[in-house]
Order: C-alpha cells, then sequence, then structure tokens
C-alpha cells in the first residue's frame, strides 16, 4: 500500500492533503503580517486562506468547493445571519447578566476616548478584521480539515460518523491550543476554546455548510469586542461602542481573558447550541443526523467551478 498516494482514488491521502494545505496557508501568514494595518492584514490572510483552499480542494482533494461548506446560495446566507443573531444573542446574555449581578460598569462610548471620527474609522477596521477572522479561522480549523481528517480516520470498523467525531474533537484542540499563547491565557481559558470549536464543529456537521460557524464566529467576536467592550481571548476591546470596567469573579466573567475563560462564556455557548440543534431538528423533520458528506465514503465527482 502506497502511505501517500491513493492509488483507487487517483489523489494523494488525507494525511498529505492536509500538509500541503497548511504549508501553503504559511506561505500566506508570512506577507500579510508585514502589513502595519491590523485590519488589511487580516483581510489579506482571509484572501489567502480561501485561495489556498480553493487550489487544496481542487488540485489535492478533486472535489467541489460544497464539501468544505463553501455552497454559497440562499441558505447558506440565511444560515449566515442565523449564526450572526445568534452570537449577538448569546453576548447580550453574558453583558446583561454581568450588568444586573454589578460585575460590569459602563463608563463612556469609545468615541468620547478618540474623537468620533477616528473612532469610526476605528471601529469599521474592527468589525472587518473580525469578519476576517471568523472566516479564515472556520475555514482553516473546520472547513478544509474536518471532511479531510474524517476520510483519513475512517478506516477498519470506524465508520464515517464516528470519524467525524474523532475529526471534531482534534481540531478543536487544536483550535485551543492555537488560542493558548493569546494575552492572560490559561489552562480553563484554553480548554474553554477547546469547547468553542466542538460547539462551532456542530454546525458543518449537521448542515454541511460552513454558514453557521462563520456567523456564530464573527459575531461572537465582534459584539464581545467592538459593541460590549469586553475582552476577546484575552485582547482588550478599546475600539468598542461600550467602554467598559469589569469587577466580577473571574470564575463567571473569564477576568482579563473575557468571558471565554468563565462560565458564562460557557453557557452562552451551551445557548447557541441548543438553538442550532432547534433549528437543525425543524430543518429535517425532527430528525438529527450528520450531513451527508460525513455519511459516505468518498466517490469521484464532477469537478465544478
Amino acid at each position: 500500500m502506497n502511505i501517500l498516494f491513493n492509488t483507487e482514488e487517483n489523489r494523494f491521502r488525507a494525511g498529505v492533503r492536509i500538509t500541503v494545505f497548511i504549508l501553503l496557508f504559511i506561505l500566506f501568514v508570512i506577507p500579510s503580517s508585514l502589513v502595519d494595518q491590523r485590519w488589511v492584514s487580516y483581510l489579506l490572510l482571509s484572501l489567502g486562506c480561501f485561495f489556498v483552499a480553493f487550489l487544496a480542494i481542487k488540485g489535492l482533494d478533486k472535489r467541489n468547493l460544497s464539501d468544505i461548506g463553501l455552497l454559497v446560495n440562499k441558505q447558506w446566507f440565511i444560515e449566515l445571519g442565523l449564526g450572526i443573531l445568534l452570537a449577538f444573542i448569546a453576548q447580550t446574555f453574558i453583558f446583561s447578566t454581568e450588568v444586573g449581578f454589578g460585575w460590569l460598569e459602563i463608563n463612556g462610548f469609545g468615541w468620547e476616548r478618540t474623537g468620533s471620527e477616528y473612532w469610526l474609522r476605528s471601529f469599521a477596521g474592527y468589525f472587518l478584521m473580525m469578519l476576517s477572522v471568523g472566516f479564515y479561522e472556520e475555514l482553516l480549523f473546520r472547513g478544509y480539515p474536518l471532511i479531510n481528517l474524517t476520510e483519513g480516520f475512517t478506516v477498519g470498523n470506524i465508520t464515517p460518523e464516528k470519524a467525524a467525531w474523532f475529526a471534531s474533537i482534534l481540531t478543536s484542540v487544536l483550535f485551543g491550543v492555537a488560542h493558548a499563547s493569546n494575552p492572560n491565557a490559561n489552562f480553563i481559558s484554553t480548554f474553554n476554546i477547546v469547547l468553542a470549536g466542538l460547539m462551532l464543529s456542530v454546525p458543518i456537521l449537521l448542515t454541511g455548510r460552513l454558514a453557521f460557524s462563520i456567523g456564530i464566529h464573527f459575531s461572537w467576536n465582534w459584539v464581545m469586542g467592538g459593541i460590549y467592550g469586553l475582552p476577546v481571548s484575552g485582547l482588550d476591546g478599546r475600539r468598542s461602542l461600550l467602554q467598559t470596567i469589569e469587577t466580577g469573579p473571574d470564575f463567571w466573567t473569564g477576568g482579563r481573558f473575557g468571558p471565554e475563560a468563565g462560565m458564562l462564556g460557557i453557557l452562552a455557548m451551551l445557548l447557541i447550541l441548543v438553538l442550532i440543534l432547534v433549528y437543525v431538528k425543524k430543518q429535517n423533520n425532527g430528525r438529527l443526523t450528520l450531513h451527508e458528506s460525513f455519511r459516505r465514503k468518498y466517490q469521484p465527482i464532477e469537478i465544478d467551478t
């Protein structure tokens, strides 16, 4: 057996495909990191990640973009919007709870610190940056690797469904580790980010579309740091609409890392997960099953553009 190339499928094996994808992505990280404007840097990184995924999916995987959750149609945009709404609801739950318990003090507005004109530019830049992060991190940690790891783990008695969950756990752990070096990170924050990765994996496993995950990821970060002024994965929200000071117990609020390291963050993720399951169950006539992409073995298909 050729450990690098699958002669039956006439393509490289999953491990090779993922390795090449990551190496190509790294090539785009280096030049984009040299750009001074952070939002421009992240936008270039996002575009670069899509370009790399496009090359990999067509040249290495020999499949369609829809197999990594990027079949953009009416339903895709509906779920993108729903993901944005769900994260907004979850972050509003966190904010309202902290205000209600006296754990959060609102001490001003963003434009009072920098002037309205400069603040608007900064606010818009933060919006674009979080939109870029939501897109490229979902493509990098879930869109491309999930389907490939599922195929790679489907061996012997391991069914594609079991392999998909193994793939979700692995990518979620990597997602947590990738945030472990963030400012104010600790074991709890890293563990909670792993849970966030699992929460973000569920929508694509159930729908086969990356829209929910992108919408949730973007809105979670932007509303938390851009609207309510809470720390986002250890980074402060100086460009936020509301300027706030958090004084509550770290167990609940997550302290300087932000809600993602606290119990409120976990409860918010559970809220999102429950609402997603309700939506998918309603769409599938009361059934909760993995999307067919994660229930079947690879079959050669006619590549579309």
